[in-house]
């Protein structure tokens, strides 16, 4: 039986990885996933006038948070 993680449940929510990119899943924006500006939404998109999201450093620290818990 396998668990569900729920902080990268929640960010695959509105992230997807195309390969080296990370693609909003409303608008299909994307950028370098190590890229560290603010990702740029398309105009339009119903996260366009969020306040600034990182995807990558996001995604690095659930990573990171996992295996420490891994460790634990």
């Amino acid at each position: 039986m396998s668990v569900t993680y729920l902080p990268l449940f929640a960010w695959n929510q509105h992230w997807t990885l195309d390969g080296q990119r990370v693609r909003c899943r409303g608008c299909r924006a994307s950028q370098e996933l190590l890229d560290p500006a603010a990702f740029r939404h398309a105009l339009g998109c119903k996260d366009w006038g969020r306040p600034a999201q990182y995807p990558g450093r996001e995604l690095r620290t659930i990573r990171a948070l996992k295996r420490y818990a891994v460790l634990c």
